[in-house]
């Protein structure tokens, strides 16, 4: 199966880790390296609530944590345990939506992190609950998501960021629907960089016009007229040799490439963050509910 099959097997898009480093890889990757970074101490056990193709689980397994990842995309967890398996990260299929197959039993993670999942589920509700079963009463549950407050200005028509996004949350939803399951929400703002979305204007480019060529005295431009009627192609011959050869623009630069450091995360109530670039949100979520 190639990376394009992969991206798009079982009816979703995933991104498939490449040597590209653009937006997309330093928003996916660098949401796992925040995770493992601000969140991740060394003997956790986690849980990688719909892990796709298996980076950001080995980003916290490399972190320290012993990791239990899950997707409902077979291709997926094929992929992910060819390239990512190890012994302290294991792969599985599994119904995000029903109860989790072995190890993965409730209430026995440190840690329960979704990145990129829940903008994908038929039923949010029962997902952010099922992420609170999982974790234990001292644990923490990350999850990152889209902001539909940015997609709806920005993308083309004011639609979802993606075909296979079923619904996208403004900050104040997203705080809302995990307020059902825990206790504390704590909502950040990933703030991406200016030019770095496809829908953003292309930034300005420092190209240089040609310099104007001096004009040249009268007699020149009769003796020129005068040779072009006796002797066609003769002026062209001359000029050839006697002028420098005028250059052309340099061309297009190569495409910028992008890092998880462009990406600001801040709460998202700071009120020095320019909310414009606001293109994800991300939810530290403490004390589930038990009720």
């Amino acid at each position: 199966m190639t990376d394009v099959d992969l991206a798009t097997a079982d009816g979703q898009d995933r991104y498939v880790p490449n040597a590209t480093r653009d937006i997309t890889s330093a928003g996916h990757e660098g949401t796992y390296e925040w995770v493992a970074e601000h969140l991740v101490k060394e003997g956790m056990r986690v849980l990688d609530f719909g892990c796709g193709t298996g980076y950001g689980a080995a980003l916290l397994a490399k972190a320290g944590a012993s990791v239990d990842a899950v997707d409902s995309s077979p291709a997926a967890i094929s992929y992910a345990t060819r390239k990512f398996g190890g012994p302290s990260v294991r792969f599985q299929v599994a119904d995000l939506m029903n109860s989790l197959p072995e190890p993965c039993a409730p209430r026995s993670y440190d840690l329960v992190a979704s990145s990129e999942v829940l903008e994908h589920v038929v039923d949010p509700f029962v997902f952010v609950r099922k992420m609170a079963d999982s974790v234990n009463d001292a644990g923490v549950c990350f999850v990152g998501t889209p902001n539909r407050l940015w997609s709806f200005e920005h993308a083309p028509g004011g639609h979802l960021l993606s075909p296979s996004h079923l619904m996208e949350f403004t900050p104040p939803a997203l705080s809302a629907l995990l307020g059902l399951a825990f206790d504390e929400v704590s909502l950040m703002v990933r703030v991406f960089p200016e030019g770095s979305m496809p829908f953003d204007d292309p930034p300005p480019t420092d190209v240089q016009p040609l310099p104007e060529r001096p004009a040249r005295p009268q007699v020149v431009r009769r003796t020129a007229a005068l040779v072009r009627k006796v002797a066609p192609g003769a002026v062209e011959r001359i000029k050839r040799v006697i002028e420098p050869p005028q250059h052309a623009p340099d061309e297009a630069p190569a495409p910028r490439e992008w890092f998880a450091t462009d990406i600001v995360w801040a709460p998202a109530d700071d009120p020095s963050v320019s909310m414009d670039r606001a293109v994800g949100l991300a939810a530290i979520c403490r004390k589930p509910r038990r009720d």
